[in-house]
């Protein structure tokens, strides 16, 4: 193969494997927040079950407040019986003690439902902080990893760096140039493979002239469509057929 070329493939190879590691690392950081947004979601629903609470509490409160209004008023008729002369006053006082008694039963139903209530949202309140202290577990571990990530790709592209400028030392300036700007103008792919007789990069069907000396892979040839430069793929070894095997065998 033709050394600027077989330099030129060994250049694309160690640019593409740069390229996907600074994809891969500029992912990172939208990882870390998506941890973030997962600790704050589990934060978010515990503070929404902690505002549960405390509606219920400020609704039981309230209501042990009428009730005690009404305890006030039952003492109160319970006094002024002394007092009553009366049977229609007696009678007109206990239907008053009635209906106080009755809304302070009404009243005194609701709490127990609020405190039955209270003790739902209680075991949810534990199964929330429990959520919140196992997201902040797992997202440390995975911030922890997603540090090991961060150092490992840095390092890989610190040695493609170093790789390339050693095998772009090889090439000419002008050749070295020219694969560059493919490079660039190319979304990061200057040198393709032919594919049959098509280019592996834009996928259109080549001259059979240019076919023909792509395959040589003895000078650098260019794709007419997109300005690639091409290479033949080394061809893999053919396998030996089950007649040449079961001849070899039966020697």
């Amino acid at each position: 193969m033709n050394p600027a070329l077989e330099t030129l493939i060994a250049l694309q190879q160690l640019d593409s494997a740069a390229e996907t590691a600074r994809r891969r690392l500029n992912e990172l950081p939208a990882a870390a927040t998506a941890l973030d947004e997962r600790i704050a979601a589990a934060e978010a629903a515990l503070s929404a079950v902690d505002q549960r609470a405390a509606d219920n509490q400020a609704r039981r409160h309230a209501l042990e407040k009428e009730v005690a209004v009404i305890d006030g008023r039952l003492a109160r008729f319970e006094e002024h019986k002394a007092s009553v002369k009366t049977n229609q006053e007696y009678t007109a006082l206990l239907h008053e003690i009635e209906i106080a008694r009755g809304s302070k039963d009404a009243l005194e139903e609701q709490i127990l439902i609020l405190l039955e209530e209270a003790d739902m949202i209680a075991a949810e309140r534990e199964n929330a902080r429990q959520a919140v202290d196992a997201a902040k577990h797992e997202v440390e571990a995975a911030r922890r990893e997603l540090a090991t990530k961060q150092a490992a790709l840095e390092a890989e592209l610190g040695r493609l760096a170093e790789a390339r400028q050693a095998r772009a030392a090889e090439l000419e300036p002008a050749l070295l140039y020219r694969y560059e700007q493919l490079l660039r103008q190319r979304r990061m792919i200057a040198v393709a493979p032919l594919d049959g007789d098509v280019c592996g990069a834009c996928h259109v069907r080549l001259r059979p002239v240019v076919t023909q000396h792509v395959r040589q892979n003895d000078q650098i040839v260019t794709c007419d469509n997109c300005q690639r430069i091409l290479y033949a793929p080394p061809k893999a070894d053919p396998r030996p057929d089950s007649d040449s095997s079961n001849s070899s065998a039966q020697a």
